[in-house]
């Protein structure tokens, strides 16, 4: 197996944990919201691992190794790296306002 295989099915495998967990923390909350379960609960971080996860699957499933996200002698990002960031918390923010959107829109209030 080549190395860019290896990333590329790394990044398979996140994009299968990044649904798995996308489901258990988000959208079972939000279905039991739309149930109009008495209480609902989730977990904040959800909002920045799962997108994490994803953006991150998805990078390595396109990219393999072709586009390098760090540079390990230096420590520091690439700008392919900032990119990744810039973009994890965005579609965080974005995702945990319009979840909590939808939660006000259900009559559920955070507390």
């Amino acid at each position: 197996m080549t190395l860019s295989l290896l990333y590329r099915l790394g990044g398979l495998a996140c994009l299968a944990l990044g649904a798995f967990m996308g489901w258990v923390a988000i959208l079972k909350p939000l279905r039991a919201a739309q149930s109009h379960a008495p209480t609902v609960s989730y977990d904040v971080k959800a909002f920045a691992f799962v997108p994490m996860i994803l953006i991150f699957g998805l990078f390595f499933l396109i990219g393999g190794d072709r586009w390098p996200y760090r540079d390990a002698e230096r420590r520091t990002l690439t700008p392919a790296g900032w990119a990744l960031m810039a973009a994890i918390a965005v579609s965080g923010l974005v995702g945990f306002l319009m979840f909590k959107q939808q939660f006000a829109a259900l009559g559920y209030q955070a507390g």
